[in-house]
C-alpha cells in the first residue's frame, strides 16, 4: 500500500549506498518525497550523494546529463516557444486559436510517452486535422533532432538509449512507489533493471481492483514479495471504493462542509492554531489541496492572520510578481500602441526611478489620450494651448489665471517626460531576431537602471523580490540560449513580447524556505509522505476526481480509438491519489470542501461520500475564529460595544480609543444624521467661522451648487468645501458636457444672428433660409474640435445630418421651432447671463457681470448663471427654456419637493433684470431619437398659448408666483445648512445617480434611512 515499507525500504537503500554511494540509486514518485528522503537520511552520518535519490523523470535527466556529449535537454517553456515558431513558420489552419501550443504540447507529450502510432492508430477516424497534427509533430521532432535538442517528452526515450549504450552504471536499484507507469517510464525501468546487479521495485498495491490494476508482471520479477494482509487501518483505507462494509475509524477521520473557500482555509487555520496549543509542532502538520494554484491566494490571505508559518511546495509563476510585470511591461507599451492606461502603470511603477510621476495619469485624462505614441505628443500640446487661451481671456479671474499657469506648467513638463519614455520605448520596435531584441531589451533596462529596488523594508518582500529578479534574470538567459536555435528567424516587437510572456508565465518562483513550518502542498505530492496531522481541503467535483478524459485537438471516438487512458483508467487514477493522501495521515485526516465559490455553488466530491458511507467519520470545525488577528478585534468590539472590556486589545490601541471608535459606527452612524461623523459640523465654533466667511451673505451660488446640496449635502461639502473632484475618464471623443455646451453655442449663434436680422419666429415661409444658416453654423461650430474617430464621425451626422443618416439633429431643432410658432412666444433674449464675467458675442446683450441679488426673507440670495433662452409674448410676460441634451430631467413634483431649483431661481433672476412677469419654465430636449420643447410649470390662465407644446396638460399651475416662493424658501433652508455645517449624506432612500463620483468615499446608506423611517433605534451592536 502507499507508504507502506517505506521507512524498511529507505534503511536498505542506506546500506546498499553506504558500501557503494556511486553505484546505488533509489527512484521515488514524487520530487517532494525525494526532498524528504534526503532531508532524513542527511540528518544520520552515513554520506549519501544527493542525485542517487531522484524521481524518474530526475533520473532520465541524470542520465542524459552523464552520457549525452552534444545534445541540449530544454524546458517544457522553451520547447513551447519552439512550436510557436513552427506554428507561426507552417501552414496548419485547423490547429490555429487561443490556448493550441498548450494543448498540442500536451497532446505531444501523451503521444511520445504512451507510445502512440500517430496518426495510423485512428484507423478509418484519421481526417485533415489528424494530419496537420502528425505533419507537425513529425516537424517539431526533426527540428529537436537537426539541433541537437531534447525536450521533457523525449528525454525518457533519449535515456533509455544512452542507457543501453552506455551498458547499464548503477549496480543496486531501489524504485518505490511508482503507480502505473506509462509506456516509455516502463522501458525506462526496464533498462535500468536489465543493467543492473540487484534491482527492488516496491510498488502500491491493494486487493482492491477499483484502485489497484497494475500486478508488476510486466517486469518479469523473479521474486515476489507481498505486503501484509492486516485488517488495520491502512488495510481499510486501501479498500475504499471496493463497497465494503462500513467501519468505525473513531476519530482519525473528521469531515467539514464549510461555507466558501475562504471559510473552509480559516477553518483549517483555526484548527491548526489549535493544535499548535495542544503541542502539536508545524512540521507535523501539512495542508493538501487538490488545486493548490486556487487554494494559495486564501492561504497567503488567512495563514499570516492566524499567526501560522507556512511554506508552499510550489511558488507563483514568475509572471504575477509586481517587479516582472513591471519590466515587461517596457515590451508591451510600445507593442500594444501606448496605451494610456499601460504608459500610465510603466511611468508611476515603484520599480522605476526618473520615468514618470503621478500626474501623468490625471493630466492624460485631462487630454483625452486613449493610444498611440503621436497622440501623447499632440494631446498634450492641444490641452496646454487650450489651457493658455482660457488663461488669455478677458474674462478669467486672476487667482485662475495662477492655477492656469501653474497647470500649463505641470502639462508641458509631464508631455516632455513621456517624449523622453516613449522615444526610449520606441528603440524596441521593429522586426528583429531574438537576439536582437534581447539587446535592445538589456540596453534600455540599463538605461533606466531598472529594476530600482529599495535597500530597507520588509525583509520578506525584499527576499521576494530578490528572487524573483533572479529568476527574471535567468529567464532572459534562456531565451538568450534559445536564440541561436532560430538565427534567421525575425519577428515583430509583439511577438517577441509574448513570447518572453510565455516563457514567464511557465516559470514559476522559488519556494520561500522556512524551518518548523506547515507544508502547504497539492494532492499528487503527499502520498507516501508519513504526516501525523493532515487536512485535505478542496474537495470538490472537477478538481478530485478530476476527470479530463478527452486530449486536446481529438475527439471523443478518437481519443477511445487511441492506446491512451480511458475515463475508467482515469477515475482509478484519481481515486489511487486520493487514498495515497489518505494513507499519508498518520493520527488524525481532517477532510472539508466548500459550497460555493461566491454566488457558485459547489459539488462537494464524491470521494468525499465514499468516506462517509466507509468510515462514518466524525465532524470537524469551529464557527468561532478566536486565532484570527481579524476576529479578535471584530470580539474585542462587540465586547467593548455591550460595556465589558476584553482580556487583550490589539497593539497601540488604548480601550478609551477603541469605544470611541466602535461609538461611531454603532451609534453615531446609525438612525437619522445627528453626529459629526456624517458632516453635521454645527457645533464646532472653527468650521462655522470658515464657512461663514466662504459661503456668508456675499456668497454667490449657481442654481446647481444649490441642486447639489439639496440631492446630497455630503456631495456639496466634497465638491464645493473641500474642492475634491473626481477623475475624469479618459474619453476620447465629445463629453456629455462638451456635447451639451456644442448645442448651446450653435443655438445661441444661430438665435443671435437670426433676431439681429430683424427675423422674428421661424415660419414655414422662412425656413429653407433659417435651416441654412443654422447648418453653417453647425458645421463651423463642429469643425473646432479636432477629432477623428468613427465615433465623432457618427456624431457629426447625428447633428447636421447625411443622406445615410437622414435629417440631423439640427434640421429637427428648427422643424420644432416652426411647429410651435403658433404659441405667441417669441425668442427674445439668449444666453442671458449673470454674475459671471461679460463676453461680447458669447451672451445676450442684457447680460451683467453682477449676480442677481434675490430677496430671501431677511436674506438675501446673490445668484450667478446663464439662461439658455427667453421666450417673450406681445404683453411682455416671458418664459424660460434650458436646453438639455441628457436623458434624465426633472418634473413639476422635484420643484414643489425642492429637489429641482434651476427654473424658478433662473425665472426669478430674469423677473430682477427685466421687470417682465415670468409665467413658465420648460425643458428643450434635444438628443439623438427626441426633439421636444415640453414646458415643466406654467401659469394655468396661459392654455391657449401652451397647448401647441407636448405633454403640457399636466403640468400647469395656479400661480407661479407662488411655486416660485417654495422655491426661495427651500433655498432660504439650504443656506442655512451650508452656513451652519451641515453636510449629511442624501436623506433619500433611493439609489444615488449614476453620475456622481463620490460613491468610494461616501457613507450613504439607505437601509439606515429605512429603520430610521420605521424608528428603529441604535442598540449599540454592529
Amino acid at each position: 500500500m502507499p507508504g507502506e515499507g517505506l521507512d524498511a525500504f529507505v534503511t536498505k537503500f542506506q546500506k546498499a549506498a553506504a558500501c557503494d554511494p556511486f553505484g546505488t540509486l533509489l527512484i521515488v514518485p514524487t520530487s517532494h518525497l525525494a526532498r524528504w528522503v534526503v532531508r532524513r537520511l542527511g540528518e544520520g552520518s552515513v554520506a549519501i550523494v544527493g542525485d542517487t535519490i531522484t524521481t524518474l523523470q530526475g533520473f532520465a535527466r541524470k542520465v542524459f546529463d552523464d552520457y549525452a556529449v552534444s545534445e541540449t535537454l530544454i524546458s517544457g517553456t522553451e520547447s513551447r516557444l519552439i512550436l510557436t515558431r513552427l506554428l507561426a513558420a507552417g501552414r496548419y489552419p485547423l490547429l490555429d486559436g487561443p490556448g493550441t501550443v498548450e494543448e498540442l504540447a500536451t497532446l505531444f507529450s501523451v503521444l511520445i510517452m504512451r507510445k502512440v502510432n500517430y496518426p495510423a492508430a485512428l484507423g478509418d477516424l484519421a481526417s485533415e486535422k489528424s494530419a496537420e497534427i502528425a505533419h507537425l509533430l513529425d516537424t517539431y521532432l526533426r527540428f529537436l533532432d537537426g539541433h541537437g535538442l531534447v525536450d521533457e517528452s523525449t528525454l525518457v526515450a533519449r535515456a533509455v538509449r544512452l542507457l543501453a549504450d552506455a551498458g547499464g552504471g548503477f549496480r543496486t536499484v531501489y524504485v518505490y512507489g511508482l503507480f502505473e507507469p506509462m509506456p516509455l517510464e516502463r522501458d525506462l525501468l526496464l533498462a535500468l533493471r536489465d543493467g543492473a546487479e540487484e534491482f527492488h521495485y516496491s510498488m502500491p498495491y491493494a486487493p482492491n481492483p477499483a484502485v489497484f490494476s497494475d500486478d508488476g508482471e510486466w517486469l518479469h520479477p523473479d521474486t515476489v514479495i507481498s505486503g501484509g494482509a492486516a485488517d488495520d487501518r491502512p488495510s481499510r483505507l486501501a479498500g475504499l471504493f471496493a463497497h465494503r462494509e462500513p467501519v468505525d475509524c473513531g476519530e482519525f477521520i473528521r469531515i467539514a462542509e464549510r461555507r466558501d473557500r475562504l471559510d473552509e482555509v480559516r477553518a483549517i487555520a483555526q484548527e491548526i492554531h489549535d493544535l499548535f496549543v495542544a503541542g502539536v509542532r508545524p512540521d507535523e502538520i501539512a495542508v493538501a489541496f487538490p488545486d493548490p494554484d486556487t487554494a494559495a491566494p486564501y492561504v497567503e490571505e488567512v495563514f499570516p492572520d492566524f499567526g501560522i508559518p507556512y511554506v508552499a511546495s510550489v511558488g507563483r509563476p514568475l509572471s504575477a510578481s509586481p517587479l516582472v510585470q513591471t519590466l515587461l511591461s517596457a515590451l508591451t507599451v510600445p507593442a500594444r500602441g501606448y496605451r494610456r492606461e499601460d504608459v500610465v502603470a510603466l511611468t508611476t511603477s515603484p520599480y522605476l526611478l526618473n520615468v514618470g510621476g503621478c500626474e501623468i495619469d490625471i493630466l492624460s485624462r485631462d487630454a483625452r489620450i486613449t493610444a498611440g505614441a503621436a497622440a501623447w505628443d499632440e494631446r498634450f500640446t492641444a490641452l496646454a494651448r487650450t489651457l493658455e487661451e482660457e488663461r488669455a481671456r478677458p474674462d478669467t479671474p486672476e487667482a485662475a489665471r495662477a492655477r492656469l499657469i501653474a497647470k500649463i506648467a505641470a502639462v508641458e513638463a509631464t508631455r516632455d517626460r513621456v517624449r523622453e519614455v516613449i522615444a526610449d520605448l520606441s528603440a524596441l520596435e521593429g522586426t528583429r531576431t531574438i537576439r536582437e531584441h534581447l539587446a535592445a531589451y538589456r540596453l534600455l533596462l540599463d538605461t533606466w537602471q531598472a529594476p530600482a529596488i529599495p535597500t530597507e523594508g520588509d525583509p520578506e518582500l525584499l527576499e521576494d523580490e530578490a528572487r524573483d529578479l533572479r529568476g527574471f534574470t535567468e529567464t532572459l538567459a534562456a531565451l538568450d540560449r534559445l536564440a541561436p536555435l532560430l538565427p534567421d528567424e525575425r519577428m515583430p516587437l509583439a511577438e517577441f513580447s509574448s513570447l518572453l510572456a510565455l516563457l514567464l508565465t511557465g516559470t514559476r518562483t522559488g519556494r520561500r524556505r522556512q524551518a518548523n513550518a506547515v507544508r502547504v502542498v497539492g494532492i499528487r505530492k503527499i502520498a507516501h509522505l508519513a504526516v501525523p496531522y493532515l487536512f485535505i481541503g478542496g474537495l470538490i467535483e472537477g478538481a478530485m476526481p478530476r476527470l479530463t478524459t478527452r486530449l486536446p485537438f481529438t475527439t471523443d471516438a478518437e481519443t477511445r480509438r487511441l492506446p491512451t487512458r480511458s475515463k475508467e483508467e482515469i477515475l482509478r487514477e484519481e481515486r489511487y491519489h486520493f487514498v495515497a493522501a489518505l494513507l499519508a495521515g498518520r493520527r488524525r485526516l481532517y477532510l472539508s470542501y466548500p459550497t460555493a465559490d461566491g454566488a457558485a455553488p459547489l459539488v462537494r466530491s464524491g470521494f468525499v461520500d465514499a468516506v462517509q458511507g466507509t468510515f462514518s467519520p466524525a465532524v470537524w470545525g469551529s464557527e468561532d475564529f478566536s486565532a484570527s488577528k481579524v476576529a479578535s478585534a471584530r470580539r474585542a468590539g462587540a465586547l467593548l460595544a455591550c460595556g465589558e472590556v476584553p482580556a487583550g486589545m490589539p497593539p497601540g490601541l488604548t480601550v478609551r480609543e477603541a469605544i470611541h471608535r466602535l461609538n461611531i459606527e454603532n451609534y453615531h452612524r446609525k438612525g437619522g444624521y445627528n453626529s459629526p461623523y456624517d458632516s453635521m459640523l454645527d457645533g464646532d465654533p472653527a468650521i462655522a467661522a470658515a464657512l461663514a466667511e466662504q459661503f456668508g451673505e456675499g456668497a454667490v451660488f449657481s442654481p446647481t451648487a444649490l441642486e447639489t446640496y439639496a440631492d446630497c449635502p455630503f456631495r456639496f461639502y466634497l465638491e464645493r468645501v473641500l474642492g475634491l473632484a473626481p477623475l475624469p475618464e479618459p474619453d476620447p471623443d465629445l463629453t456629455a458636457q462638451e456635447r451639451g455646451a456644442l448645442v448651446h453655442r450653435i443655438a445661441y449663434r444661430f438665435y443671435a444672428a437670426w433676431k439681429g436680422d430683424g427675423n422674428g419666429p421661424v415660419t414655414e415661409a422662412c425656413y429653407p433660409d433659417a435651416l441654412r444658416r443654422i447648418l453653417d453654423g453647425g458645421r463651423e461650430e463642429a469643425d473646432r474640435f479636432g477629432f477623428e474617430s468613427p465615433a465623432w464621425v457618427a456624431d457629426k451626422e447625428h447633428l447636421l445630418g447625411s443622406p445615410a443618416a437622414g435629417r440631423g439633429l439640427l434640421e429637427r431643432f428648427l422643424r420644432h421651432e416652426a411647429e410651435n410658432a403658433a404659441s405667441r412666444f417669441v425668442p427674445q433674449a439668449f444666453e442671458v447671463s449673470f454674475g459671471l464675467p461679460v463676453v461680447p458675442g458669447e451672451v445676450d446683450p442684457v447680460s451683467i457681470p453682477d449676480a442677481v441679488a434675490i430677496p430671501l426673507g431677511d436674506g438675501i440670495l446673490r445668484l450667478r448663471g446663464r439662461v439658455d433662452r427667453v421666450d417673450v409674448m406681445p404683453d411682455g410676460r416671458f418664459m424660460i427654456t434650458d436646453y438639455k441634451t441628457g436623458t434624465s430631467h426633472h418634473k413639476l413634483k422635484d420643484i414643489v419637493a425642492g429637489r429641482a431649483l434651476q427654473l424658478p431661481l433662473y425665472l426669478r433672476a430674469v423677473e430682477t433684470l427685466t421687470g417682465m412677469e415670468g409665467v413658465g419654465g420648460t425643458y428643450y430636449t434635444l438628443r439623438r431619437g427626441e426633439v421636444r420643447n415640453q414646458p415643466v410649470f406654467w401659469d394655468s390662465g396661459l392654455k391657449d398659448c401652451f397647448a401647441c407644446f407636448p405633454g403640457s396638460q399636466r403640468n400647469s399651475v395656479e400661480d407661479v408666483q407662488d411655486l416660485v416662493r417654495i422655491t426661495l424658501s427651500r433655498v432660504q433652508d439650504y443656506l442655512a445648512g451650508i452656513r451652519s455645517g451641515c453636510f449629511p449624506p442624501r436623506s433619500d432612500a433611493g439609489p444615488c445617480p449614476a453620475y456622481c463620483g463620490y460613491k468610494t468615499i461616501c457613507r450613504f446608506d439607505a437601509l439606515r434611512l429605512l429603520a430610521a423611517a420605521e424608528g428603529v433605534m441604535p442598540d449599540g451592536t454592529d
